[in-house]
Parts: C-alpha cells; sequence; structure tokens
C-alpha cells in the first residue's frame, strides 16, 4: 500500500478511535450523573429543610431562609467550578499523539508532492521550449514543419529510381 494512502487510513482510524472513546465516555458520565444529580436533589431538598427548620427556630424565617440560599449558593459555585475543570485521560492523549504524528507525515508527504509537482512542471516546461526551438527557432525554417515536404520528396525520389 501506498506510504501516503496509510497514512490517510492511520489518520483516519486515530480521529475514529479518538471519537469513539470521547463518545463512550461522554455517555457514560452523563448516565452516571443524571442519576447523582437525582439523588443529590432529593437529599439537597431534606438538607434544606432540616437547616431551614433548624435555623427558623433560632433567628426567624426569614433569616433562615436566607442562610439556606447563601449555603446553597455558595455549594453551586463550589460544584460549578469542579465541572469545568477536566484532565484528558490517557488512551486520548495517545489518540492525540497518534493524530498528531500522522497529521506530519501527511504534511511531509504534501511537501514532497509540491517538490515533485514543481519537478515535472519544469520538465514539461522543457519539452514544450525543446518543440518550439526545434520547429520555429530555425532560422532556415528546418524544424518539424517543414518535415511533411522533405519527406515527399524523398518518396518521389525514391520511387523514380525504382521506375529507372
Amino acid at each position: 500500500m501506498d506510504p501516503l494512502l496509510q497514512r490517510l487510513a492511520l489518520l483516519l482510524r486515530a480521529e475514529a478511535l479518538g471519537l469513539r472513546i470521547r463518545a463512550r465516555h461522554a455517555a457514560r458520565s452523563a448516565a452516571f450523573t443524571a442519576a447523582a444529580i437525582a439523588v443529590a436533589l432529593f437529599a439537597f431538598a431534606l438538607l434544606n429543610l432540616c437547616a431551614f427548620n433548624a435555623l427558623a427556630s433560632v433567628y426567624g424565617q426569614t433569616v433562615a431562609a436566607l442562610i439556606v440560599a447563601g449555603a446553597d449558593a455558595a455549594i453551586a459555585w463550589v460544584l460549578f467550578m469542579q465541572a469545568q475543570h477536566r484532565t484528558p485521560t490517557s488512551e486520548e492523549a495517545m489518540v492525540d499523539e497518534l493524530r498528531a504524528l500522522a497529521l506530519a507525515e501527511l504534511a511531509n508527504d504534501t511537501a514532497r508532492l509540491k517538490a515533485q509537482l514543481g519537478h515535472l512542471q519544469q520538465q514539461v516546461t522543457n519539452i514544450g521550449e525543446g518543440i518550439s526551438r526545434v520547429t520555429h527557432g530555425d532560422p532556415l525554417q528546418f524544424g518539424l514543419s517543414s518535415i511533411g515536404p522533405i519527406l515527399a520528396i524523398a518518396t518521389r525520389l525514391f520511387s523514380r529510381r525504382k521506375d529507372a
């Protein structure tokens, strides 16, 4: 198999593998997160009720509601900050490294193909210039455009010699 095709296949496999790994992690995370949220909401509601009742007997209902709301806001902020923190797994790091390697190899192949195309373009230009010199560069106009009449004359000479 051509090395360029191998590198493209490697890049495709790395991308597909990375996508599958990330999707599996996302699905698992979403399922556990949904279950945890349901349990936490129930527990949190009961804790809030208990805290509110305890604080309401000491400070009154208004102050107790303010204290519970402040504590809830602080807990929500800590949880939100924790949710924003994400470190990639070793599998994701390996796939990203493999992807970067495949992209670097493809960039090298692209540069090599570009150089080959430049060389081919120069060769075609040289061939065109050579044909131009043969057909039009001769001061006596003795080029490819003159071959037809020369062959006609040579054919007539040979046929006269055979007849004679």
